[in-house]
């Protein structure tokens, strides 16, 4: 059985800490995640695959330490995708 878009990003979710939002854009057709703590566009993330966001979001918990979320180094996100001008 395959798994929904929404379901793929709901299994990503429950992976990581606790405070993640993670979601499928229907109309950008990527997946997004909103970091907890950092509910700007600092700390969001955009991927075109499931496997490129978890591995973004393990990459930004590796580097930040676990009660205060950092500015993450490498942005996967374009302002046109959010959009964002």
């Amino acid at each position: 059985m395959l798994l929904s878009p929404d379901e793929i990003a709901r299994r990503i979710q429950h992976r990581h800490r606790p405070g993640w939002s993670v979601w499928y854009g229907r109309s950008t057709g990527q997946y997004w995640a909103l970091a907890p703590g950092l509910r700007t566009l600092h700390g969001m993330f955009g991927a075109a695959t499931p496997e490129a966001l978890d591995a973004a979001i393990t990459t930004f918990e590796t580097l930040s330490p676990s009660s205060q979320p950092a500015i993450p180094m490498l942005w996967i996100i374009k302002s046109d995708d959010c959009g964002v001008r």
